[in-house]
């Protein structure tokens, strides 16, 4: 087995560093796979292979250059002079073969035990470091975390588990750091942006009294008043979007329309100033299109059944009949088509008598005929209202269930 298969991938990786041989970036990616337990893929095996190679070429031709020019100086110094013959080498270089034999193994292996020495001890201080860490940040388990300190700086190895310990407080230090920025950020943005607002506040105070005063403003604050103006009105029209969406959800939970789950997500993203993705914008829409059709539905009905209610109380028309045909609304069944034309008729007969009591003098025919299209338009799609509210109620119990 020759001197590079010996070698493990982490031991070429710290050794093609410590040449300089390969890219920087790519070593250090192969070295944090290695370190973590993952798995190369073949084409950073290819790359090691290749880079390996070059570094034992490299690393012959130094030392045999190194080796010769010491051995040089070392004859000319036993020898007394500077100018050396070739067969004087020669003889030389067979004699000191013969006494010395150069192991670059083994001093290949030390340089590489002190590179990985070097690394373990710059894992340990980043670990003891992070320790400390999520301790100041009280993240972990005291007795836990000091345990695993005491292991670390007595040498000895930490458990498997201990290391998922901590990678999972480290991720949670991370996330803890992050939104502390982020929220210290944020806070410094919105008070400078106050800031800002009571600059434009008054700003427009100033041009406001000029105008009340019947100063003239110039071109410039006629400029800045129309610009603001303008974003004040985009940002007003979306809030009102928002609010209005918002209403909307609320009267689709108060119906029992829509998963109430999906609703309240897309309610917090409105409320926290978030994206609404596209595919839940679409799925508010179709509910909301449900809601319309469903009030429009009702108020049909529900007019419907406020003439029953005027007609009983004037008396006129069969109030058994009419209430048979109440019943029918209120439980949400067709009614026969003889009660709709019956209806209709004492609905003519409650405009004509409800007009003379009002002592209003008599519509022009188009006033009459709009009124008489306008409940003979709601009769006749009663049955029809009906079907599609039923409809609306199977599936809002659907969607309960």
């Amino acid at each position: 087995m020759t001197d590079k298969e010996n070698k493990s991938p982490l031991q070429i990786v710290l050794q093609l560093e410590e040449a300089r041989i390969g890219e920087p970036a790519r070593l250090e990616s192969i070295k944090e796979s290695l370190n973590t337990g993952k798995e190369l893929l073949e084409t950073d095996k290819q790359y090691l292979q290749e880079k390996a190679s070059e570094l034992h070429k490299a690393i012959e031709h130094q030392m045999m250059v190194d080796w010769a020019i010491d051995f040089v100086k070392k004859l000319q110094e036993k020898e007394k002079r500077q100018n050396v013959t070739i067969d004087e080498l020669k003889k030389s270089l067979e004699k000191e073969k013969s006494l010395h034999k150069l192991d670059k193994k083994f001093a290949q292996e030390v340089a590489t035990q002190l590179k990985v020495a070097v690394e373990h001890e710059k894992k340990v201080k980043w670990t003891l470091d992070l320790i400390r860490q999520l301790k100041e940040a009280k993240v972990g388990e005291p007795d836990k975390l000091n345990e695993i300190s005491r292991m670390l700086r007595s040498g000895q190895n930490v458990e498997e588990s201990h290391k998922q310990y901590l990678e999972e407080k480290a991720r949670h230090l991370k996330q803890i750091v992050d939104c502390k920025t982020k929220a210290t950020w944020s806070l410094d943005a919105i008070k400078k942006l106050q800031q800002a607002e009571i600059k434009h506040s008054q700003k427009l105070e100033v041009i406001k009294q000029a105008v009340e005063n019947g100063k003239l403003v110039s071109e410039r604050e006629v400029s800045y008043l129309n610009a603001r103006y303008e974003k004040l009105q985009r940002e007003l029209e979306h809030q009102n979007k928002v609010e209005w969406t918002l209403e909307t959800i609320k009267k689709l939970k108060e119906v029992g329309l829509g998963m109430p789950e999906r609703l309240d997500k897309i309610k917090q993203l409105l409320e926290d100033e978030m994206p609404v993705p596209e595919n839940e914008a679409r799925y508010l829409r179709e509910e909301y299109k449900a809601l319309t059709q469903m009030l429009s539905l009702k108020r049909k009905i529900d007019w419907t059944l406020s003439v029953i209610k005027d007609l009983q109380e004037m008396e006129i028309g069969n109030s058994q009949r009419l209430s048979a045909i109440k019943r029918n609304l209120e439980e949400r069944r067709p009614v026969p088509e003889a009660e709709i034309n019956y209806l209709s008729h004492k609905c003519r007969l409650l405009m004509i008598i409800t007009k003379k009591m009002q002592k209003e003098f008599e519509p022009s025919n188009g006033e009459s005929k709009t009124e008489e299209a306008h409940y003979n338009s709601i009769l006749a799609e009663l049955n029809s209202a009906i079907a599609e509210s039923e409809k609306l109620q199977i599936k809002i119990a659907r969607q309960a269930a």
